[in-house]
């Protein structure tokens, strides 16, 4: 239908019912993003400052033996304490952790960085400032393929 739109409104139940680990360092920004994950329904959203805190987080629960903390990780690109690669090069060579989403968000990347990321399997990349709908419908398109996967492999 020539223009026409889809307006997003809320998560999907499913959804909103995920727990979501985001690495950021800027207050403000995680501030935009748990603000629109509440604006649209998404209950469990945790902060981790750095990329190493995010990783020791990661690393403690599993440890604790809770299993997969979180359904999905939202990364700032650029992270005090450890780079972007490094991170998620450790989400990918953990056993339980390899198959996490991951989303990165930006102001700017270079080329190779990008190239990397693509390389470590990413579930997405945004753009800083990213709008709220755009992120809401990035989260639902990563996340409600996985849930319907698990629903199945749980009745099969």
């Amino acid at each position: 239908m020539e223009g026409s739109a889809i307006v997003f409104t809320r998560f999907p139940l499913e959804v909103r019912e995920r727990s979501v680990l985001m690495v950021e360092d800027d207050k403000g920004a995680w501030a935009n993003v748990g603000n629109a994950f509440k604006y649209f329904g998404m209950r469990k959203l945790v902060l981790a400052e750095s990329g190493a805190t995010g990783k020791k987080l990661l690393d403690d629960l599993l440890a604790q033996g809770r299993g997969l903390p979180f359904e999905m990780v939202i990364v700032d690109l650029h992270q005090p304490g450890m780079t972007i690669v490094e991170f998620v090069r450790h989400i990918r060579g953990h056993a339980a952790l390899k198959h996490l989403p991951v989303i990165v968000l930006s102001e700017n990347a270079t080329v190779e960085t990008v190239q990397e990321l693509s390389r470590l399997t990413i579930s997405g990349f945004l753009l800083k400032p990213v709008s709220p709908t755009v992120l809401a419908e990035k989260v639902s398109e990563v996340l409600l393929p996985l849930i319907a996967a698990r629903k199945g492999q749980a009745a099969g």
